[in-house]
């Protein structure tokens, strides 16, 4: 009896240079050296991996809920879900009706529980991932706070001599964009200091 099966693509917000056609192709070539029969092709654009909510995967969900197929096929297991709760959740809700999820790339499927294992394993190694990429972007941050004053973002030129440099040339009525590239401050910053000049002339 052919198998009949679902594919599920997705890319996120960003793209970063990911092809859901390519996926699709892919995923295809490799139903038919199955000998699947594909019934539906369920795509995601713009969701990210830790997105629950996508119409087409809520799409998915209720279809195998009606047994239109018996597996889902993608072409990474982080096309369904980028966290262990995630796709555990997912795993669980397919089961009720006897639906499994194939993975092309890592060769997974969790219609057996060394494949849900395995599946359960890579999303947990996944999330991980994107914990490092976290920690190290925040401990960038705060590095680059503590060497700055405790300020983030690019050292402002601000100084003794900027400051009275912008005083001179607003009495001037010199034009903001004018001072801000003579003195190489940002506009919003001498707005700033001119608000609190302002300020302290009138206390």
């Amino acid at each position: 009896m052919t198998k009949r099966v679902a594919i599920y693509a997705r890319i996120s917000t960003d793209h970063l240079g990911q092809d859901i056609v390519r996926q699709i192709m892919e995923v295809t070539e490799f139903c038919n050296r199955m000998g699947y029969e594909i019934v539906e092709t369920y795509t995601d654009e713009g969701f990210a991996r830790t997105t629950r909510n996508r119409p087409a995967l809520d799409k998915l969900i209720k279809d195998a809920r009606q047994r239109k197929f018996h597996l889902v096929v993608s072409d990474e297991l982080s096309r369904f879900a980028g966290a262990p709760h995630l796709l555990l959740n997912l795993l669980e809700e397919l089961k009720l009706w006897n639906v499994h999820l194939c993975s092309v790339k890592e060769g997974i499927s969790t219609d057996n529980a060394m494949g849900e294992l395995v599946a359960t394993m890579l999303s947990a190694i996944s999330k991980m991932e994107l914990f490092n990429l976290s920690h190290r972007i925040t401990s960038g941050i705060k590095n680059a706070r503590r060497k700055n004053g405790d300020k983030w973002g690019r050292p402002s030129n601000l100084n003794a001599e900027t400051k009275k440099m912008i005083v001179d040339m607003r009495s001037q009525k010199v034009g903001l964009k004018r001072i801000a590239t003579e003195t190489r401050v940002g506009v919003t910053t001498i707005r700033k200091f001119l608000a609190s000049t302002e300020i302290q002339k009138s206390a």
